[in-house]
């Protein structure tokens, strides 16, 4: 049987969502899903802020392809760019050669608008990427530490200063990523924190516009104040230099233009659809997007479907007739995936003649938002469960502090879930809540396992002859219990499975020696060397990794740089 190919263009978080879920209800038929990025992993593109800020590591934000259709070998990977699309031979082409398509998805995503100002992409940074958060990681390290021994305070002012246009999602999210690595920053390079200085720029006259209830912006923007960060609010960037930020008061025509000394400019004022989409044929709309109908389909297609940052549609229920900026679909992650879950149904319908899937209009499913100031505070609004608004007048609920940030954490492992990635659902707790630098989680490092083990290791030894002497007490009265506990005892004292036998010796503690003082000497003990103490003069130092890299490839697919799983025609 001919295979067909449904061709996924972008591996985002709307083309993730759209490919898994062509890929398993066309499971064992004779399409196949080809997925087309110019990288072999997706970029979670909501954390690249973390990465820039030397919150997380890199490979937090790298969700490796193979990994994640591992199920679906239905789903054809391709480490590359497409160059053009033919839509009457239904034909996409690469550098490597072309691919037909019997139906195509376009989720090309988006990139940084700099609104044409002058000097930004030379003299600035931006963060709409991996490569682009590598780049700002390296150059704030760097700049702080050449400000650190700088002799001439000009100099010195404008290397420790840190300015940030847009009060926007990243923006907000950025600057209060900076604002928790200024400690480590400091201790680092032997400076006063308060030296380095973070300061917003923001052309409207408040910042994080997009919430709806706008009391929450200004716990935000309390907070930056607590916290030491500047914000400058009605200022306009009309020019990026090498060593200053070119601002104009906004409104005032007779405002003269002033500098702001900087080495650090970072722009996350606006976004777009990337270029190469007007070279498509394709008609664009907002921001190059490109316009899409009802359906998710690209306006006046039928084969080809249009999601994501990348696409347009504006939904009645939510236009204003007075307002023709209102009711297109937010460049949001739920926006993107409600254009995927449009998208999907009316491929199948199509590919089926009508015998699977239905003609499905668009419709935005928005949960809620929230985000993040630093690692322990962030504002947001929950605002529906299912499909059920909540809030007064279906408003939503407002929320601060604490329960929004842990409200962005649940956000981000609904994801997962939603794409079925238990393997980076426990990478993301691990390394936001148990593997975090200098306190930067909400419980200021208390849940962060970024200490010395080395000093688990006389309890280790300590509980591992107390298990093999109770294990040998035990035997004495018969007790079934015994071997158990001098296994436990010896692994212990091995360090092999250490976390396994502290959690037996956890149970056991507590069921061998009820109501005993002993009981919780073993029990807690157990507990504290469960902390990856065998990796200490233990055998989990070399056991561990290496039945990780066998689950991981075995479970998970080995992971490469480039991906082509499409066999080209060679001509």
């Amino acid at each position: 049987m001919a295979t067909k190919n449904i061709v996924v263009v972008g591996a985002g978080f709307a083309g993730i969502v759209a490919t898994r879920k062509l890929a398993k209800q066309l499971r064992g038929t004779d399409y196949q899903i080809v997925l087309v990025d110019k990288h072999s992993f997706m970029t979670y593109m909501t954390e690249l802020h973390e990465v820039a800020t030397g919150r997380v590591d890199p490979a937090h934000v790298r969700k490796d392809l193979r990994t994640l259709f591992k199920p679906f070998p239905n789903v054809k990977l391709v480490t590359d760019e497409v160059q053009t699309i033919d839509k009457d031979k239904q034909v996409v082409t690469t550098r490597q050669g072309e691919i037909p398509y019997e139906k195509l998805v376009l989720a090309t995503g988006g990139t940084t608008n700099t609104f044409g100002t002058p000097g930004v992409y030379e003299y600035g940074f931006t963060l709409w990427s991996y490569e682009e958060s590598l780049r700002l990681r390296e150059h704030i390290e760097e700049v702080v530490r050449k400000g650190a021994l700088e002799l001439d305070p000009v100099k010195r002012a404008a290397l420790l200063r840190i300015v940030i246009v847009g009060s926007g999602f990243t923006g907000v999210e950025l600057a209060g990523d900076l604002m928790d690595q200024c400690h480590e920053l400091a201790v680092q390079n032997g400076i006063d924190q308060s030296e380095i200085k973070i300061e917003i720029v923001e052309a409207a006259p408040s910042i994080l516009n997009m919430l709806s209830k706008r009391d929450l912006a200004d716990k935000a923007e309390a907070y930056f104040k607590i916290h030491g960060v500047q914000i400058h609010k009605s200022m306009g960037v009309i020019e990026v230099k090498e060593d200053a930020a070119v601002v104009k008061a906004m409104g005032d025509e007779q405002a003269e233009p002033m500098e702001m000394p900087t080495k650090t400019l970072i722009w996350t004022a606006g976004v777009k659809a990337k270029e190469q989409g007007a070279k498509w044929g394709l008609e664009l709309g907002p921001g190059g997007r490109f316009m899409a109908d009802e359906f998710s389909r690209a306006k006046d297609e039928t084969n080809i479907y249009v999601i994501g940052d990348a696409a347009a549609y504006q939904e009645p229920a939510l236009t204003d007739p007075d307002n023709p900026r209102s009711g297109w679909t937010p460049q949001t992650v739920e926006g993107g995936e409600s254009a995927a879950n449009t998208a999907v149904p009316n491929i199948m319908y199509d590919v089926t003649d009508g015998a699977k899937g239905a003609r499905t209009p668009f419709k935005g499913r928005y949960q809620g938002y929230a985000v993040s100031v630093g690692s322990r505070y962030a504002v947001g609004i929950w605002l529906q469960l299912g499909d059920r608004k909540v809030g007064k007048h279906g408003a939503g609920i407002g929320m601060s502090g604490f329960m929004a940030n842990m409200f962005k954490h649940i956000i981000n492992l609904y994801f997962y879930m939603q794409i079925n990635s238990w393997f980076y659902m426990g990478h993301y707790l691990r390394d936001e809540f148990f593997a975090t630098p200098d306190g930067r989680d909400p419980f200021f490092g208390w849940t962060s396992r970024q200490g010395n083990v080395l000093f688990t290791l006389p309890l280790r030894l300590l509980l591992g002859f107390a298990w093999i002497t109770a294990g040998s007490a035990l035997g004495t009265t018969g007790s079934s219990w015994s071997v158990v506990a001098i296994v436990i005892g010896w692994m212990m004292i091995f360090g092999m499975f250490t976390s396994i036998a502290g959690m037996l010796g956890l149970l056991l503690a507590l069921v061998a020696f009820p109501f005993e003082i002993l009981a919780l000497f073993m029990a807690l003990g157990s507990l504290a060397i469960m902390n990856g103490s065998g990796h200490v003069l233990g055998i989990d130092f070399w056991l561990m990794p290496w039945l990780q890299q066998i689950f991981n490839v075995k479970l998970h697919g080995k992971q490469k740089a480039i991906y082509q799983d499409f066999k080209f025609d060679q001509k």
